[in-house]
């Protein structure tokens, strides 16, 4: 159930200062006394203001979106989360979905967060090559390479449930830029098996920076203070993804949540908006790679603005520099499809003699269940002009793509695609 009204700093509150090297020493005030609540120790004043308990038959959607990606190893589906006896489910499967090899699952909150204490409480599974995590970015779940991730924190990330991350990552002017302010404690040791039973992860986000909590115990701490930061608000994660292609045969195997809090020191704070991006949808749909939804990318794709050709506001380039890797070298355009029909498809990009010559594209189509390789494109060529690709019957929903492979040398561009009703 979720309730309660929400924290007090929600958006960036300071000018962009010069970024300082990041400490894992304690804060400059003293330690905060423990509060106990619920049988579990929180920092001392912090008042719940809004949780999900993950009650009913169903994940409540207005609060969250289905964490829907492609990366690394799995693609993640809305049909691998579920409620149920209390419990938010995650599913873990080994089958072929748009060309990978295992599906994930994932929910990102709609409501951003800032300054506070969250926590979960989870029981994880310990099947080899999957990746847990309770962690905050800006986003929908469609996309975590994207060009705005200023900031985000790793409450837990988990590829043995003997050990966690603990991860602070700050950008200046987004991923592309120089790393700024970053901090990371990998393979910890947790003193536990996070798979043996439930267990309760937190964060506590101040102006002075970050401090992780495990049942209520403050393992570790970074220094990031506001004075020398830009803080976000951020979208809170729950997910889980394939992180190897021999992932462990002991599948279906589930990630279990019993809730999620957050809490706030202002008693007159407000519940931080729904912020949700709307779907273009009708007979003419264009996915560009700035757009919160239908873009996707397997890597750290560069941004360009270089020349004037390019769709919206800017495009992404990747060279492949050694052999092609399925988990990196892509990026695609998914639209959402709102009914049934022959579709055309189209793509854009800013043409260039360091652009690659031949690039291989897939096609899925009849709701992702088929799959064309016969076409390539070369982005030497047609410089801002819509090349149409082909015509293919669409299914309602998001499972049909068109899939661009940096397979061959030069750059590859991912600017914008259009998908235009034929008939239905």
């Amino acid at each position: 159930m979720s309730k309660g009204i929400a924290l007090s700093s929600l958006f960036p509150l300071s000018a962009h200062l010069p970024m300082l090297p990041v400490s894992s020493a304690l804060f400059s005030e003293e330690t905060r006394e423990a509060g106990e609540q619920g049988g579990v120790y929180r920092p001392e004043g912090y008042r719940l203001v809004w949780e999900d308990d993950f009650t009913g038959n169903s994940l409540n959607e207005s609060e969250w979106f289905y964490r829907l990606d492609l990366k690394m190893n799995s693609a993640q589906r809305a049909e691998n989360v579920r409620v149920e006896n209390g419990k938010l489910v995650l599913a873990m499967k080994k089958e072929d979905f748009l060309g990978m090899r295992y599906t994930g699952a994932g929910v990102v909150s709609k409501r951003k967060w800032q300054h506070g204490y969250y926590e979960v409480k989870a029981k994880l599974t310990n099947v080899p090559g999957w990746h847990h995590s309770f962690w905050a970015q800006a986003g929908t779940g469609f996309l975590t390479y994207c060009f705005n991730r200023f900031m985000e924190i790793d409450v837990f990330e988990m590829e043995s449930t003997k050990a966690s991350n603990y991860n602070l990552w700050i950008y200046r002017d987004g991923w592309s830029s120089a790393k700024h302010g970053w901090k990371s404690m990998h393979d910890q040791d947790l003193g536990f098996d996070a798979s043996d039973g439930y267990h309760v992860y937190g964060y506590e986000y101040t102006s002075e920076g970050i401090r992780f909590y495990i049942d209520g115990k403050n393992v570790h701490n970074i220094l990031a203070s506001e004075d020398d930061y830009k803080h976000y608000s951020m979208n809170l994660w729950l997910t889980v993804i394939a992180t190897h292609s021999d992932s462990g045969p002991d599948l279906p195997a589930y990630d279990y949540f019993d809730y999620i809090r957050c809490y706030t020191k202002d008693p007159g704070a407000k519940l931080p908006a729904k912020v949700e991006p709307s779907i273009e949808t009708g007979d003419n749909v264009y996915v560009d790679n700035y757009d919160p939804w239908g873009f996707n990318m397997g890597d750290y794709w560069e941004i360009s603005t270089d020349g004037e050709a390019y769709h919206g506001k800017n495009y992404y380039k990747w060279k492949t520099s050694d052999a092609y890797r399925p988990d990196r070298d892509w990026a695609l355009f998914r639209p959402y499809i709102a009914k049934d029909g022959q579709y055309d498809i189209y793509l854009r990009w800013p043409a260039g003699k360091d652009r690659a010559q031949n690039v291989p594209l897939e096609i899925w189509y009849e709701g992702g269940t088929k799959k064309d390789t016969s076409h390539a494109v070369n982005q030497q060529q047609h410089d801002g002009e819509w090349v149409k690709i082909g015509n293919y019957r669409f299914k309602a929903g998001w499972n049909n793509l068109i899939k661009l492979l940096a397979k061959g040398p030069g750059y590859t561009i991912a600017d914008a695609a259009k998908f235009v009703l034929r008939n239905s």
